[in-house]
């Protein structure tokens, strides 16, 4: 579980920021944009966000 700032709601779940930066989808939320919460955050997920950003 990582604290995630909401930043989207699209169709296919809510798109949190987390705390090293990336963009990770989590999956549906009860929740808005620009409201923090606990999401469980998918180790995988955060790989392949981390090898998708170029300043890494």
């Amino acid at each position: 579980m990582e604290l995630g700032k909401i930043i989207a709601i699209i169709e296919a779940g809510c798109i949190a920021e987390i705390s090293d930066g990336f963009a990770v989808n989590i999956g549906d939320c009860q929740a808005h944009p620009g409201q923090y919460m606990d999401a469980p955050i998918d180790q995988k997920n955060k790989e392949g966000a981390a090898l998708m950003n170029p300043t890494n």
